[in-house]
């Protein structure tokens, strides 16, 4: 089912102003996340609904650009929803490191939300920790344990650290880009809103209609209404 504007105008509403943890939530819950368990959803998890809102908003492809991180070159590429969506492979939820055995889950928002430095939010997703047999409290595990954990969580949830593989026509560069959904996805939305309330806000003012009876005219009429009345931006 398509998103109506005035569904997204509410979406954009709500999610303004918010953090971008916050924001990604509430585009979560409209792509179609339980409001009550969004936010303990893994970041991957997230980020799929954040896919199917993005897909039922704007389509299945992802125009793009980039900059070549070697010679500066700007980039123009078109994704596919395919190509932000990782092969899932099954991976142990378990690392051992330096006699160590790590038992972890992965990074989900409410982590993100409640955590403010990068120990704290790798210490929070440790589940268990044993060395020798004995139970280790995750607090008093060494940091060089803890530097393997990035690594193990990334392959667990592929999905909340995407990276598109990309070289550059003009000095030949290869790199894998990072691709953010909540960014990309927010971009969009933010822009489109702000088209719609224009549209609102001049035929408004041309023809007094309300915000409802904008919304309920075509987006090719509405161009045509906004030229014959002067007011096309």
């Amino acid at each position: 089912m398509m998103f109506t504007e005035a569904s997204l105008l509410d979406v954009w509403e709500t999610a303004h102003g918010l953090s971008a943890v916050r924001r990604a939530l509430v585009l979560a819950v409209a792509g179609g996340a339980e409001p009550a368990a969004a936010g303990d959803l893994a970041v991957g998890q997230r980020d799929e609904f954040l896919l199917a809102l993005r897909e039922r908003c704007f389509g299945t492809a992802f125009p793009c650009l980039v900059n070549c991180p070697s010679c500066g070159e700007e980039l123009e590429l078109e994704l596919a929803s395919r190509d932000l969506r990782p092969s899932r492979v099954d991976s142990p939820a378990m690392i051992a490191v330096d006699g160590y055995e790590v038992e972890f889950r992965p990074v989900t928002s409410r982590d993100l939300l409640e955590v403010h430095s990068r120990r704290a939010l790798l210490e929070r997703c440790v589940v268990a920790a044993r060395s020798g047999g004995q139970d280790v409290d995750r607090s008093e595990l060494p940091d060089a344990v803890l530097a393997a954990l990035p690594d193990a969580l990334a392959a667990c949830d592929p999905q909340a650290d995407v990276r598109i593989d990309l070289d550059c026509a003009v000095c030949g560069h290869r790199w894998a880009s990072p691709f953010d959904i909540a960014v990309y996805l927010w971009t969009e939305l933010e822009a489109c809103a702000r088209r719609l309330l224009y549209d609102v806000h001049a035929l408004a003012l041309a023809y007094g209609w309300s915000e409802a009876e904008v919304l309920a005219v075509s987006p090719g009429r509405r161009r045509r209404y906004l030229e014959l009345a002067g007011t096309t931006a």
